[in-house]
């Protein structure tokens, strides 16, 4: 049997369904900007979980062999809040307790001194609001930006320049393209350039949490001295990251680094050429306030 609807109920569910459709193009076109900017006099205690497998392929003139370490660390720290205008917020990170471990026993002792030096380090840095972060010295001003960034990206796990400076809206895509964070590999210096696409994937009631996806390329050097002890052959980069727009913070973040590189030993060790790839997993927790 038909169901009758009358037709005032009928013109009653046409309005309505014709002011969902013209509000919800503008729901969806709603633009947020992101932004790293924690409150003055905030701590943010952190949890960094992070895994790196490095497998190596020897090769000689007669032979080939290959070996693969795995090294794990834990990392407890704070980062506190210290001031900063709207340009930036000075923050002090403190590491309060380490974690290493290693499948190479020859390195245990290197793992037991590294969380030595590890252990109660205090970095204070500046963090711009699109996630630009700049080492300071003891008078304020700012290093270079190839200075210590190592040691900032393990204590407060930032994506440096990850943000756009306008407000963008859910499935805009923008990139960034900035030189790789001083580091070493095998005793050696690797240079290059990560070139990286990120995603604003959703975002939940009231903009409190943004959700972004990003996935980056590495390419190596080029110029002089680029040829030099380990050269980078390629690399990616993908992750997640959670931001609190209400805490100015990420709240979360997943990344995983594939590195393909390539060493050249002396002549005199008889080594033509050895293959490393070095993958990095890690995972970033900012506890909730107390």
């Amino acid at each position: 049997m038909p169901i009758l609807i009358p037709m005032r109920s009928m013109r009653g569910s046409a309005m309505v369904l014709l002011a969902v459709g013209l509000m919800a193009p503008r729901a969806h076109a709603q633009r947020i900007r992101l932004e790293i900017k924690p409150h003055v006099g905030d701590t943010l205690r952190m949890r960094l979980d992070q895994e790196s497998e490095m497998t190596g392929v020897r090769r000689t003139r007669t032979s080939e062999s290959s070996a693969m370490m795995v090294n794990t660390m834990h990392m407890f720290s704070r980062a506190i809040v210290e001031g900063g205008t709207d340009e930036g917020r000075t923050v002090l990170a403190v590491t309060d307790s380490v974690q290493l471990s290693t499948s190479d026993d020859a390195s245990d002792a290197l793992a037991a001194q590294a969380e030595a030096q590890l252990r109660g380090q205090r970095v204070r840095f500046r963090v711009a609001p699109d996630g630009t972060v700049s080492m300071l010295q003891p008078n304020g001003d700012e290093q270079p930006d190839s200075a210590g960034h190592g040691e900032v990206a393990q204590a407060v796990s930032l994506m440096p320049a990850a943000f756009p400076r306008t407000p963008i809206a859910v499935g805009e895509a923008w990139t960034r393209d900035m030189p790789l964070p001083s580091g070493t590999q095998l005793g050696a210096q690797l240079s290059g350039r990560l070139h990286v696409t990120f995603r604003l994937d959703s975002v939940t009631h009231h903009n409190g949490l943004a959700y972004v996806s990003m996935h980056g390329t590495m390419r190596p050097a080029t110029g002089p001295g680029a040829a030099s002890g380990a050269v980078l052959e390629n690399g990616l980069v993908d992750g997640v990251m959670l931001i609190d727009q209400k805490r100015g913070w990420l709240t979360e973040s997943r990344f995983t680094i594939v590195v393909n590189s390539m060493v050249t030993p002396p002549p005199s060790t008889g080594i033509v050429s050895m293959h490393v790839q070095m993958r990095i997993t890690q995972h970033m927790l900012t506890m909730p306030r107390r």
